[in-house]
């Protein structure tokens, strides 16, 4: 058996023609592990939930290939689709079938036939089993998501694509949900999630995919994507436009956010000290002053050239 659940080789699509074609990827190439979680990390626009799309055989790319569990996509989407649990970006739950008509019917969607009692212990393992009985439209959006997750799960499938798992929940209701996305892993299933949540892709995944534009920028660990892209960040509150300072010893990359200048470095004191000095000869002080540990948002900044927003 394949060491690898999803297996997908320069993948171009686009949307639309002449003047109106928009290139969603341009050339993908990424491989999912079995039964680890994968990230795919990037703005609203960025190809993600489109790689999804194809992946699941929704879309049908212009050109490359793609397996899920050994199985050509493209050759045999239905087949492909079996090995797969699929949560929408926004599942649309009929809002007048009950929770567990819902998970009854998706189900049989995929020919897979539940009885009664294994429903039940499907919506009791997800928190929901008071829900059973309550329509889809009379939920709060933390059940709601609760329940695509049940439905996701509910061909016991060996791979889980979550497209955006956690948008729009409160704190609390998100971190139930990444607890029950990190009992999937342990049961040793693959998933695969999309964010644009920096702290999403840090706590859950044990690899991430930058993608940017259609393109994966890059792909590791979270530990080793910072530790190859970017030093710890000294952050400074100083009244100096970035040409009036010196090629400060150890600085690798010098930016200012809001007001305060952010400098990559390799050596904080070091760079302290001489931004101290630069500041004397213009006559202005260094106040606010901090240094932080780099993370996966200066990683995406440093690849891409811009931060990573939080969707509307």
């Amino acid at each position: 058996m394949s060491e690898l659940a999803i297996d997908v080789r320069n993948v171009r699509m686009h949307y639309g023609t002449g003047q109106r074609r928009i290139e969603a990827l341009k050339g993908v190439s990424l491989d999912v592990r079995r039964g680890e979680i994968f990230g795919l990390l990037g703005p609203n626009g960025a190809g993600k939930t489109t790689l999804l799309s194809c992946i699941e055989g929704l879309y049908r790319p212009d050109t490359g290939a793609i397996f899920v569990a050994g199985i050509d996509v493209l050759r045999d989407p239905q087949h492909a689709r079996r090995k797969l649990g699929i949560q929408l970006q926004s599942t649309a739950l009929i809002d007048g079938l009950t929770a567990l008509e819902l998970i009854e019917v998706y189900a049989a969607l995929y020919e897979v036939y539940l009885s009664r009692s294994q429903i039940l212990d499907l919506l009791e393992r997800f928190g929901l089993i008071d829900q059973a009985h309550r329509r889809a439209k009379q939920m709060s959006g933390g059940q709601r998501q609760r329940l695509a997750l049940a439905i996701a799960l509910s061909t016991d499938p060996e791979i889980v694509l979550l497209d955006e798992p956690t948008g729009a929940l409160d704190p609390a209701a998100r971190r139930e949900v990444w607890r029950m996305i990190r009992a999937l892993k342990d049961q040793g299933r693959t998933i695969v999630i999309t964010t644009h949540s920096i702290d999403e892709a840090e706590a859950l995944c044990g690899r991430v995919a930058i993608i940017d534009e259609g393109r994966i920028v890059a792909c590791d660990s979270p530990h080793r994507l910072i530790a190859a892209n970017v030093q710890p960040v000294l952050k400074a509150t100083v009244e100096l436009p970035l040409e009036a300072l010196p090629s400060l010893p150890g600085a690798t990359q010098m930016r200012y956010v809001g007001e305060h200048l952010e400098i990559e470095t390799v050596s904080p004191e070091a760079t302290l000290q001489a931004l101290y000095a630069a500041a004397q000869q213009h006559g202005r002080l260094v106040r606010d002053i901090a240094v932080r540990q780099p993370n996966l948002e200066d990683v995406y900044l440093k690849l891409t050239g811009r931060r990573l927003e939080p969707s509307a």
